[in-house]
């Protein structure tokens, strides 16, 4: 499989995405008194939290890295 890099800029970007649905929902609820406005905050606070599991949660079963083999010369 093709390891993907991580890039800050696009973290911020989607955790800014998912700030501005869930807040959003939230004043749509606040504002309207409407139930449908719980989805976009259930779904913001959702992808929130996969997204944390990919970045702090993800790097804690691969390990440390192998230290590199010394060869006997």
């Amino acid at each position: 499989m093709l390891p993907l890099g991580f890039s800050w800029g696009a973290f911020l970007v989607y955790v800014f995405a998912l700030m501005f649905m869930t807040v959003g929902g939230i004043w749509g609820l606040v504002e309207s008194r409407h139930p449908a406005f719980l989805i976009p905050i259930l779904m913001g606070l959702f992808y929130f939290y996969l997204c944390w599991e990919a970045v702090v949660e993800g790097d804690d079963e691969q390990g440390p890295p192998p230290p590199p083999s010394k060869s006997q010369g």
